[in-house]
Order: C-alpha cells, then structure tokens, then sequence
C-alpha cells in the first residue's frame, strides 16, 4: 500500500462551529462535530539512513461539513512532492471525498492517488454497517461486493468516540477503522493512547492559528494512534503511528506521522470555520 495515501486515516478532525468555541461552551457541554476547512503544511522530520528519502514537502487540505442530523461530507486532499539522495523529485496527489449518514451505518467514498500525471491508484464505493460487520460494493477499481465481519467504525465516529473517551477521562481504546482508501477491501485494526488533559493556552508555539480561532484554552489532549493492517495477521508492527494533540472541539495541531523508518511532521497553518445549521 502507498505509504502517503495512509495519511488520510485518522485526519478527520472535526472542528467545531465559531458559536460554540467559547471555554465556557466547552465546560458546560461536549462540543459536536462542526464544518471547517484545515490546512497542514507537511515535512521530513526524520528518516533512516537507507531510506531513499531526503526531503519532503507537501501541504494537506481537508474541508468537512455536515451535520448529526444531515450526515457528514469530508473532501481531502494531500499533495507531496519527495526527493531521493540523487536529487530525484516524485510528486504525489492523493484525493479523497466521503459521505457518512446522520446514523453512521453507511459511509459513500472514492479515492484517487496520483503518481505525476498518472492516476496510479483508485477505489469507489459504499459500505453498510450491520450487526456482524459491513458490506461493501465496490465500483473501482472493479465492480465487487464483499463482506468484512466484526465490529468496525467508519472515520467521523472513530472521531466521536476518542473525543468521548478523552472526555470521561480514559486513556486507552481500540476500534477497527474502514474508510474505503486504498483498494477499498482494507480494514485497520487501530490502538490509541490519550495523554493528560490541558487547557493551557502557551503550549501551542507557532501554530498561532488556534488562538486566532479562539480556542487555545479548550481542553485539549496529546493522543497518539497506532494503525495495523488487519489484513497482515503476521506482523504486529504498525503500519504507521499518527500522533498530534486535539481539542474537544475536535481540531489537531502538532501533528507527526512515523513509518518507523521515516517520519513526517504535520504544521497547522488554516484554520477556517464555516457555516453550519443546527439539528432542529
């Protein structure tokens, strides 16, 4: 599996509406997920000395909208462009959209992946949840219906249910994720550890983007997700580590994605609340 079309599975972060970013809304509810558009400026951090990688840079876009009682759209996009040590460039493209319904029980997606100009990689799709697993069909790469057993979440409840354990004060959970990325048949098995609680406002450093938001003093945790491919039941390394801080309201910062023998850095630099309408 492409290694930069990954980042696409746990960024969904959900960032609440500009009414509801006040610390004392945050105190006396749990924030929902609301519609925002973040941009995250991506760099090499650290890599092993027989990686093929010297430098890296990129930006990701993701806009998500939506709400409980409508459902919820999310459109990614996460460009980089890599350079090997003979001074090689490859730029890679990677696109994604869903939709998931107001229930979470059905989740539409497609994805494509550009190597260059060259489509390299796609799946489009939808998946139904039921009481022993989901079901997919499939229209790309080809047209397939399967079946995946076991409890499973799709991205904007995985979201929902970290958000809910960081809240009660948990510090450990684990849930199987599909988003349909990939060749649309992958499931990953998934383990998060969720530090101490915060609500201090100097830790945020040059992403000023959160204060501009007005929510630097919202409770926020450090949480730290490791991805496995189900698929690879003889390996119990990870396919990669996605750690950043969030905030209740559902917004990440200080973002790091490790492979084990690379590692990239995620900076928050957009932050752009839109519009949303409450449930009636």
């Amino acid at each position: 599996m492409e290694r930069v079309t990954s980042l696409k599975h746990g960024l969904k972060f959900a960032i609440a509406a500009a009414v509801m970013v006040g610390p004392t809304a945050a105190a006396a509810v749990p924030m929902t997920l609301a519609p925002h558009r973040a941009v995250y400026d991506i760099s090499l951090i650290d890599s092993e000395d027989d990686v093929d990688i010297t430098a890296v840079s990129g930006r990701l876009v993701m806009e998500f909208t939506g709400s409980a009682c409508t459902g919820y759209s999310s459109k990614l996009r996460f460009v980089t462009q890599t350079e090997d040590p003979d001074g090689v460039s490859r730029l890679t493209d990677a696109r994604s959209t869903t939709f998931e319904s107001p229930d979470g029980l059905n989740l539409d997606f497609a994805n494509e992946t550009y190597a260059g100009p060259i489509l390299a990689e796609e799946s489009k799709g939808t998946a139904s949840r039921g009481k022993d697993g989901i079901s997919v069909k499939l229209s790309k790469p080809q047209s397939k219906a399967l079946a995946i057993s076991g409890p499973m979440v799709f991205p904007t409840d995985q979201m929902e249910k970290i958000l809910a354990s960081a809240r009660k004060g948990e510090s450990f959970l684990t849930m199987e994720v599909y988003d349909g990325s990939e060749d649309g048949e992958t499931v990953f098995e998934t383990a998060g550890v969720i530090g101490r609680v915060s609500t201090a406002a100097d830790d945020i450093g040059d992403e000023t983007v959160v204060a501009d938001a007005g929510i630097a003093r919202l409770r926020h945790w450090p949480l730290t997700l490791s991805y496995f491919d189900k698929s690879d039941t003889g390996d119990d390394t990870p396919f990669y580590v996605l750690s950043f801080v969030i905030y209740e309201n559902g917004v990440g910062r200080t973002m790091k994605i490790d492979y084990g023998d690379f590692a990239l850095a995620g900076k928050l630099t957009g932050l752009e609340l839109l519009p949303s309408t409450p449930c009636p």
